[in-house]
Formats: C-alpha cells, sequence, structure tokens
C-alpha cells in the first residue's frame, strides 16, 4: 500500500475535476440533445438522488475506515460474491477511465487537430498519467490543485462576458416536448455524478477526523452548480435548436468570445481542458491500478501503471470506430450501466450494512460521525 496521504479536501478537490471535466467535454451535448431548453430542468430532477450518491460514499467509507469499495465489498458480502461485485467496480473504474482517453483524444482530434491520428493524444495522456500514478497520489491531488484554481476563474470571466450574448427567451416554452426527454437527460446527469464513487479509493489515503458526510454532499452541491452555466449557456447564446448540433458547446462559446483586443479564449480553455484531463485519468488510472492490486493481494500497485496505462489505451481505441459511435454509447447504454455501479450497488451494499450491523472495529457507532 502506498504511504503517500493527502488531506480530504485533496481528495475532495480530485472527484470535482473528474466528473467536472468528464462532464463539460463529453456529457453537456448529450443532456442538451436529450432536453435542450430543459436542461436546467434535468439539473435539478438529478440533484437529489446525486446527494445519495455521495451520502452512501460517505457512509460506507465511515463504517468501514481505511477499506476502500473493493475491500468493504468483500467485507459484507463474503470473500466469493464480494469478490464478483468487487471485480466489477473494478471494471467500472477501468471502463470509465478508457471513455476519458477516447473523449480527450476525440476533442484534439474533432476541434482542433482533425489531421493528427487520435492515438497520439491517447498515448501522450496515458504516459503522463502513468508517470504520474508511479509518482504517486499526492502528485496528482497537487497538479490537480492548479488546474482548479485557474478553471475557476475562467468558468466566471466566460460567464460574464457572454452575459451580454444571452437571450433566456430562449428556455420558453417550458416542457415543451414533455416529462421524458427532462428525465433522460436526469438520467444522463446521474451517471456522471454516480462516479463520485471513486471518491472510495482515496479515502483510506486521508486522513479520518472531519465530518466526511457533510463534506461529500457540500461537494456534490458544488459540482451541481458547477452545470447550471454550461447546460444553460448554450441554449441562451445559441437558441435551442442549433445548441443542440454543437459537439463541445462549452468550447465554442470561449471560442467566440471578443471583447476588444481579449480574445482566443478558446486556447486558455484547450491548456485548462487538458490539464483537467490529466488529473481525471490520472486519478482513474490510479484507482483501477489499486482496485486490481487489492483483489489480487499485490503490495504495490505502481507496477500495474504500465501494463493497466496501456490495456486502457487499447480498449478506448476498440470501444468507438468514431465520436459519432461514442456519443451514441454515452446517449443510450451508458447512463443504466454507470447508475448501476455508481449508484445501486452502493446503495445494495450499504443496505446489508445496516441490515447486518456491519463496521469494521474502530468505526464509530451510527455509521460514522456526526454529520
Amino acid at each position: 500500500m502506498e504511504e503517500s496521504r493527502i488531506s480530504r479536501t485533496q481528495a475532495l478537490m480530485l472527484v470535482i475535476s473528474s466528473i467536472t471535466v468528464t462532464g463539460h467535454l463529453l456529457f453537456i451535448p448529450v443532456i442538451l440533445n436529450h432536453a435542450s431548453r430543459d436542461s436546467w430542468l434535468s439539473l435539478l430532477c438529478a440533484a437529489v438522488p446525486a446527494l445519495l450518491a455521495a451520502y452512501l460514499t460517505a457512509r460506507l467509507s465511515q463504517r468501514f475506515p481505511g477499506q476502500s469499495p473493493v475491500e468493504y465489498a468483500r467485507t459484507i458480502l463474503g470473500r466469493w460474491l464480494g469478490s464478483v461485485v468487487s471485480a466489477l467496480f473494478i471494471f467500472y473504474l477501468f471502463h470509465d477511465a478508457t471513455l476519458s482517453i477516447r473523449g480527450f483524444g476525440e476533442f484534439f482530434t474533432s476541434a482542433i487537430t482533425p489531421r493528427t491520428p487520435i492515438l497520439v493524444y491517447m498515448t501522450a495522456i496515458i504516459i503522463l498519467a502513468g508517470y504520474a500514478v508511479r509518482s504517486g497520489i499526492e502528485v496528482i491531488s497537487r497538479t490537480n490543485q492548479m488546474f482548479l484554481v485557474m478553471i475557476i476563474p475562467v468558468g466566471i470571466l466566460a460567464s460574464i462576458l457572454t452575459h451580454k450574448d444571452k437571450d433566456y427567451r430562449n428556455f420558453l416554452p417550458v416542457l415543451e416536448n414533455g416529462l421524458q426527454p427532462v428525465l433522460m437527460g436526469a438520467l444522463t446527469l446521474l451517471s456522471l455524478y454516480s462516479t463520485f464513487i471513486i471518491l472510495g479509493m482515496l479515502l483510506p489515503f486521508a486522513p479520518r477526523e472531519g465530518r466526511i458526510g457533510r463534506a461529500s454532499m457540500a461537494t456534490m452541491l458544488i459540482l451541481v452548480v458547477m452545470f447550471l452555466g454550461p447546460l444553460t449557456g448554450p441554449v441562451a447564446i445559441f437558441g435551442a435548436e442549433r445548441s443542440m448540433g454543437l459537439s463541445f458547446p462549452s468550447f465554442q462559446i470561449l471560442r467566440d468570445i471578443k471583447v476588444g483586443e481579449l480574445q482566443r479564449l478558446d486556447l486558455l480553455g484547450i491548456m485548462l481542458w487538458s490539464m483537467g484531463s490529466f488529473s481525471k485519468i490520472a486519478l482513474s488510472l490510479f484507482a483501477t491500478c489499486l482496485g486490481v492490486s487489492q483483489w489480487f493481494g499485490l503490495k504495490d500497485f505502481r507496477v500495474l501503471a504500465l501494463p493497466v496505462g496501456s490495456l486502457m489505451v487499447i480498449v478506448s481505441l476498440l470501444h468507438s470506430r468514431n465520436f459519432l459511435e461514442l456519443y451514441s454509447f454515452f446517449q443510450s447504454t451508458y447512463p443504466y450501466y454507470s447508475t448501476f455501479c455508481g449508484l445501486l450497488l452502493p446503495a445494495f451494499l450499504f443496505g446489508v450494512a445496516v441490515l447486518r450491523r456491519m463496521r469494521v472495529p474502530g468505526a464509530p457507532a451510527g455509521g460514522g460521525e456526526r454529520s
């Protein structure tokens, strides 16, 4: 087991970056395609179950301190069934990483340099991520802190500079196409927020003091707020019809900003999304290698960084023939699969643990500290 330690704040910041980068690059167009001008309603509908996902992740970590989801699944369900559930968690982490790698490559080859082979970008990002994993979780978390410090001001600046171009009448009429598109958009958002379970792989490296329950739910609220602008901005600026046809709407907004001498903010966006994608992919690679080492009982997970990272690139290449196939997967299959692995499985584990009154020795009664 790695001896590096990070703070709980750093762990939560990693989760914020992980969900935000993936969501802004890959999920915003899917949600807009489902709900269009009603995407803000999808965000509201997804908020409550998303908070539940954060609550379950925190409570399970409190009941089984020092254990990751791969480990406490075996504690709760026993060796055989627990190993099956643990393997499913590992596959979920692995697959999420491959989707992020492919999405990173598609962003560059579709929006920036279409003549460059996608393998160039995918190989470059996994080499950097593998080096970071071998260097330790502290390196990943500190790099991520720099990214978050930069992206928040850029987001605020972009919102201010585009305010004059927004027409909020584009959000009318509300529920023009009924409730079903809103619910599909909400499910897509929930599937993204369900990846919050990756926090469970980080908490064993963080101090146990503090109110992780409240902190986790506050983090999820921050994540909900961070998607309000990217979901409403494209509709307010481009209109409902055009926003549904944009592959990377947030990037398009940055590209169109021109205020006097201030222009080409898209270059800053490219830099920030590259840094954020590095944090996301490095975190996913770290969690996958850690999970595999725990499943097989290996002492050092860092030796897995190269083989697992190489396999991720191969799978990400084979996953989809082009961006349209990847987009179709996010639109049709991923919402159900991710919600099952990231929300329903933890709910099942938590329910079994409560009914059987299970917790490791030393865990606080009631499932954790006061929240």
